[in-house]
C-alpha cells in the first residue's frame, strides 16, 4: 500500500500589504491519499524465466559438449568460501548493468509528484499513485535482476564445475543429479544474493556446532 501525507499547507499571498498571510490547501485535495501497491507485472516474470531458461540452456549445451570436473574443495570452509566468492562476483558483474533495469523512469515521476505536491501544485492523490507505480517498478526490476543473477550464476557453474551437490556430497563419485541441473541449483542460491548466502551458511554452521554438542 502506497500512502502519501501532505507534511504541511502552502502559504497563499493575501491580496493587501496589510493583511496577514493566511495558510491554506490546495481545493479538493486530501491530507493523505493510498494507493494499493499491485504485485510486479507479468512481463517481468517472464523475462526473468527467460533469463534462468537462457542460462539453463547454456549449461545444459556446456555438459553436452564435454564433462567439467567437479571443483573440489579440501573442507566445508573452502566450499562455502567458493560459494560467497562466486556470488560476490555475479553481484559485482551485474552492478554495472542494473541502471538500465525498469524503474528509473517511475522514480522520476515520483519526484516530480512530490515535488508538485510540496509545492501545491500536485495532489496527495496523484502522488500516492505515482508511488505505487514506483514501488511495482522495483519489484519489476527485482524479478529481472533476480534472473539475471541465477542465469550468469548457472553458466559460471557450469564452466567452472562448481556444482555444490556434488562438492558436498562425500562419495567424489555421486551422480545422482546430473551436472547441468545441478548447476541450476547452484545457480538459484547465487542468484539470491550475498546475504542470503551468508545466512545459510550461518544456519549450517550453527546446526553442526549443535550436533557436535549434543
Amino acid at each position: 500500500m502506497a500512502v502519501v501525507r501532505r507534511t504541511g499547507t502552502i502559504p497563499q499571498q493575501a491580496s493587501t500589504k496589510d493583511a496577514a498571510p493566511q495558510q491554506a490547501q490546495a481545493p479538493g485535495d486530501a491530507e493523505t491519499a493510498a494507493v494499493p501497491t499491485m504485485p510486479a507485472h507479468l512481463w517481468a516474470f517472464g523475462v526473468g524465466l527467460a533469463l534462468v531458461g537462457g542460462g539453463l540452456l547454456a549449461a545444459w549445451a556446456i555438459w553436452a559438449n564435454g564433462p567439467v570436473n567437479t571443483f573440489r574443495a579440501t573442507s566445508e570452509g573452502s566450499i562455502f568460501a567458493g560459494l560467497v566468492v562466486v556470488t560476490a562476483a555475479v553481484e559485482r558483474v551485474l552492478e554495472p548493468f542494473t541502471r538500465w533495469l525498469p524503474g528509473r523512469a517511475a522514480q522520476h515521476r515520483y519526484d516530480w509528484a512530490l515535488a508538485a505536491m510540496e509545492n501545491g501544485a500536485g495532489t496527495t492523490a496523484a502522488t500516492a499513485k505515482a508511488k505505487a507505480d514506483l514501488e511495482q517498478a522495483k519489484a519489476d526490476k527485482g524479478i529481472i535482476a533476480w534472473g539475471l543473477a541465477t542465469g550468469l550464476a548457472t553458466v559460471m557453474s557450469a564452466s567452472g564445475g562448481f556444482y555444490l551437490l556434488h562438492m558436498i556430497a562425500e562419495n567424489p563419485q555421486w551422480d545422482a543429479v546430473p551436472a547441468w541441473v545441478d548447476s541450476l541449483i547452484t545457480g538459484l542460491i547465487v542468484g539470491s544474493g550475498t546475504k542470503p548466502v551468508h545466512d545459510l551458511i550461518s544456519r549450517v554452521q550453527q546446526n553442526k556446532e549443535k550436533g557436535q554438542l549434543a
